[in-house]
């Protein structure tokens, strides 16, 4: 539904219905606002906008890349926004359609960047008198900014996984290595593409574009390689945690396969005593020995375990 239609009026920002829009329309610049789009919402657009019918699928579409389409008239430009919830990272896309003398923005639900913006517009309503150009300026600059809080949570989540990596016993660390990684590939896929919009748009020749504004652009196109840069150095800095990981997860099982291997080896001559002693025949030394045959097969038992041990010791097997 249309959340809002902002327009100047006596130097002030002014709410007005729809009604009263159509009084004033091409007359003055007009900020549409529609949250959760409705066919009623759809044809108040077609039949007050001269939007290209191409334009006006994207507004009920689930899943869009990030893009911008110049129809002549009017551009078309996708975006998407990043929002943290929770443990929860979410995206959602918001539509410009960009005209002249309006601009319209359609998303599916509250976005922050939009919110502050028009508190913006209702504390220094002169935003408007710049017309589009700067006011799209003034929400994609928003929407890449939120991005930043992303990457310093990301940041701290990467220290603190690497310092709890190297403590005996942490458990969860792979499934923690994985949850960032899946993060990182999401930001990468939506602020890639939202980059070469942002080239497109800092270089675009258009009547629609103010060629002042085109230096701002290219301002925001700035801040996402930025983005984009940190990404990549997350993610090779989340494969190299994974690779110790692995690494360290290996030696543990190399040190406990070295463990059980010695107690084995010593085991292997005390069974042969045992099993030596054991047959039923009267060796000379227990016929001697009589009851002390029993400590002095035990006490053979330790002069071996002890010799092995000794003997891996010096190896440095222990």
């Amino acid at each position: 539904m249309i959340q809002s239609i902002i327009v100047q009026e006596n130097g002030k920002a002014k709410n007005i219905t729809s009604a009263q829009f159509l009084d004033i329309k091409n007359k003055t610049f007009a900020w549409l606002d529609i949250e959760n789009p409705t066919n009623e919402d759809f044809e108040f657009l077609r039949k007050n906008f001269s939007l290209h019918p191409l334009a006006s699928d994207p507004i009920f579409e689930s899943r869009l890349r990030p893009k911008i389409i110049d129809f002549q008239q009017h551009l078309l430009l996708v975006f998407h926004e990043s929002i943290q919830e929770q443990k929860e990272l979410s995206f959602p896309r918001v539509i410009f359609f960009i005209g002249k003398d309006f601009l319209i923005t359609v998303h599916n639900r509250s976005l922050p960047s939009i919110d502050t913006m028009k508190e913006l517009v209702n504390n220094s309503p002169n935003v408007m008198k710049k017309g589009s150009s700067f006011l799209v300026y003034e929400i994609l600059d928003r929407i890449v900014d939120n991005y930043f809080p992303i990457l310093d949570k990301l940041d701290d989540e990467l220290d603190d996984l690497e310092n709890k990596m190297f403590l005996d016993g942490e458990k969860g660390t792979l499934k923690k290595v994985f949850s960032l990684k899946r993060k990182i590939l999401e930001i990468k896929r939506k602020i890639s593409p939202s980059r070469e919009v942002l080239s497109n748009l800092s270089r675009h020749e258009s009547k629609i574009i103010d060629k002042n504004a085109l230096i701002y652009f290219r301002d925001i196109y700035d801040h996402t390689i930025r983005i984009s840069e940190t990404i990549d150095i997350y993610r090779d800095l989340l494969t190299s945690i994974l690779d110790i990981h692995i690494s360290l997860q290996s030696n543990k099982l190399n040190e406990v396969m070295k463990v059980l291997t010695v107690i084995a080896t010593i085991m292997m001559p005390l069974t042969l005593v045992t099993w030596f002693y054991g047959m039923n025949v009267i060796f000379p030394e227990v016929e001697f020995l009589k009851t002390d045959s029993y400590f002095f097969i035990l006490f053979l038992m330790l002069i071996v375990s002890g010799m092995l041990i000794m003997y891996f010791r010096k190896k440095k097997w222990l």
